[in-house]
């Protein structure tokens, strides 16, 4: 971000804010999965620690405490919901902290609890007016061993956030425990990003003609059509389908982004644009991800949403090496980085009807969905304590009734639908990824040969980037 003029911060509660941009893409998102209420959606921002040694609780909450009063973001909730919702900061709420003790439990019962407590946090639903938009819950699994879990509501954070909140929340511990000094004032407030967004992202006819000649004529046919019949009745059965790259492929990737000046993670998406046009055969398709939108380093401090949506369409013919393909993906993303929209603005530009049709969801702009994961957490010591970051699974959970009955969808079933087709996440180190994806509306058996076909495709081009695409088909075939 740029232009950092200060605004005046959300400190009051009768302050009332609207939406940031970057707000805006998942609101709608939100509101067309549940339009009577966004908050059920069940579309939050998750983290899992391990946590080594004995805590201190009555230490731990203190810090919880510190913590919300230092980010605005933890001390929100929506003053009025609808098209053009409002925020405001909350002067003193609570601390949404549960604590668990498990440890005395048998092995097998308390493995399924946490199983239970993990797909919980995953897919909570939060009351949007009354908050708060968060909760922390400390699950102590055996002597000095613990599971820290957070959920946030999408709008108030990013996979980004989760690390700012551990870190403040190890370094405020460690201050109540007579450690160190608690953390200084941030340099940002909330207010703030929505002055810098809302004015790097100032209305412009340019912008809008560039979304309309990128994105028109929009999606009609999905790229991955749901059962016919599903599998089960949950509309939040997601699954993770892991997938890797080998020494040798990995090494191939980073040769193939150092030769086409691009990075490893361009390389991938251009991969996967290649696979689904032949899948379909189709020349063109448009790419959903999204970037860290944090510019500068009082940003990365704070808790909240920046991310930014950004939709590259690219046409890839049988004639383009693989080189090629990369080459003119890194300056359609470079120039759709440029271009970054409110959601709002981008909506009205290709969809004319966007305000009596609302809610119209971002999912009605791109075929389908790449992104990176959140940079790999490091471990975080703070006076007795070892933290680091987990994945503890949690799916066996999936076999007990539904979160979210396919009965209740009615008509928005074609948008959790959406929701659910296999999405690719790949991780840090660019080595490998998961599919996430419904496994009640999607066929598993479908989505392991796809990732099959993906780590495929990635060793057949990056071997000989130079070649036309269909030789380099015909050599793997061979």
């Amino acid at each position: 971000m740029t232009g950092e003029t200060r605004c005046t911060p959300p400190d009051a509660s009768g302050d009332r804010l609207p939406l940031a941009p970057a707000q805006e893409t998942l609101w709608e998102f939100m509101r067309a999965l549940a339009p009577d209420d966004p908050g059920a959606a069940r579309l939050p921002v998750v983290d899992f620690r391990r946590i080594e040694g004995t805590v201190v609780l009555p230490a731990f909450e203190q810090a919880l405490h510190d913590v919300k009063r230092r980010h605005h973001a933890l001390r929100m909730v929506f003053d009025r919901l609808g098209d053009e919702p409002l925020l405001r900061t909350r002067a003193e709420p609570d601390v949404p902290f549960t604590y668990l003790d498990l440890s005395a439990l048998p092995a097998a019962e308390r493995q399924r609890r946490i199983d239970a407590l993990v797909h919980g946090e995953r897919f909570p639903a939060f009351d949007l007016l009354a908050g708060p938009l968060w909760r922390v819950r400390l699950v102590r699994v055996g002597p000095g061993d613990h599971l820290l879990m957070s959920s946030f509501f999408h709008i108030i954070s990013d996979g980004w956030s989760c690390q700012v909140f551990v870190e403040d929340l190890m370094q405020a511990y460690g201050t109540r425990l007579g450690h160190g000094s608690p953390p200084g004032d941030l340099d940002v407030t909330f207010g703030d990003v929505i002055a810098w967004q809302r004015a790097l992202l100032a209305e412009d006819p340019a912008r809008d003609a560039y979304w309309r000649r990128q994105l028109l004529p929009l999606p009609t046919e999905p790229v991955f059509p749901p059962l016919a019949t599903p599998r089960g009745r949950d509309l939040t059965a997601e699954v993770a389908h892991p997938f890797a790259f080998g020494d040798e492929v990995a090494a191939a990737v980073r040769d193939v982004a150092w030769r086409a000046r691009s990075t490893s993670f361009l390389v991938l998406l251009a991969a996967y644009h290649v696979l689904l046009c032949r899948r379909l055969g189709r020349d063109r398709l448009v790419a959903g991800t999204t970037t860290l939108g944090r510019t500068t380093p009082p940003a990365r401090r704070v808790i909240g949403q920046f991310t930014n949506n950004v939709y590259p369409a690219l046409r890839v013919g049988p004639a383009d090496s693989f080189l090629d393909v990369v080459r003119s993906l890194h300056a359609t993303m470079t120039e759709a980085v440029a271009h970054v929209p409110s959601f709002n603005r981008l909506a009205r530009a290709v969809c004319p009807d966007f305000d009596r049709m609302r809610p119209w969801s971002f999912i009605e702009v791109f075929d389908y969905w790449f992104q990176s994961a959140a940079p790999a957490a490091p471990d975080i010591q703070a006076p007795g304590l070892r933290v680091r970051q987990v994945s503890p699974g949690g799916e066996e959970a999936l076999d007990g009734p539904p979160v979210a009955d396919l009965a209740e969808a009615g008509d928005r079933l074609p948008v959790w639908a959406r929701r659910g087709v296999p999405i690719v996440v790949v991780d840090d180190a660019r080595r490998g990824g998961v599919l996430i994806y419904n496994r009640d509306l999607y066929d598993p058996a479908a989505v392991g040969d796809l990732a099959a076909e993906y780590q495929e495709i990635v060793a057949a081009l990056t071997r000989a980037p130079q070649r036309a695409l269909r030789d380099a088909f015909a050599a793997a075939r061979a």
